[in-house]
């Protein structure tokens, strides 16, 4: 054992077996709690869902009225992440987006989120490659939200992952309008 120690720490020849493998990947359910990145996503769970531990810089592209739009951005990267809601053409803009990703499989939300679409692109050049977009009812409006976010850690679920960003978007979203979210 002795000889093997020392030879590995000449030659890096001994083999412990665990040296060549990556960490498990986490695969813990998508969970809420603050902080928040763009004010609608859990930034732990965006952490663990993406295995991203680099910092990121959240900014909003102008005053939030009828929409608004950001990005968390990360040094030396593209945005990880990118939120998009509005007010305006809900149902037009998820049915613009259900033609857009005739190529991707198109995963429906589940009926409590309202009308939308989970897509996980087969594409690697895609900076965010997991798309979800809801349209629902909140008060007397009808928002709409879409969340891109980088590749999720290997061995995770995707699909459940966006649509349990979205599940926890839409409850924040109401919170910050003052509104309670219902399907549309």
């Amino acid at each position: 054992m002795t000889v093997c120690v020392l030879a590995g720490l000449l030659a890096a020849g001994c083999d412990s077996g665990s040296a060549d493998k990556p960490p498990a990947p986490d695969l813990r359910p998508v969970a809420d709690g603050e902080p928040y990145l763009c004010d609608l996503v859990p930034e732990g769970a965006f952490r663990i869902v993406t295995g991203l531990d680099i910092a990121l810089n959240v900014r909003w592209a102008g005053p939030q009225k009828d929409d608004g739009l950001c990005l968390a951005h990360a040094k030396s990267r593209s945005s990880p992440l990118g939120i998009h809601w509005s007010y305006n053409d809900g149902d037009k803009t998820v049915g613009f987006q259900y033609n857009q990703w005739t190529e991707d499989v198109r995963h429906p939300l589940p009926a409590d989120l309202g009308k939308g679409l989970a897509i996980p692109t087969a594409s690697d050049s895609a900076l965010r490659p997991n798309y979800v977009i809801g349209v629902f009812s909140c008060g007397k409006k009808r928002p709409w939200i879409s969340i891109d976010f980088a590749p999720v850690v290997r061995g995770r679920d995707a699909v459940r992952d966006m649509v349990d960003f979205m599940r926890i978007a839409e409850r924040r979203f109401g919170e910050i309008h003052k509104c309670t979210p219902r399907p549309s």
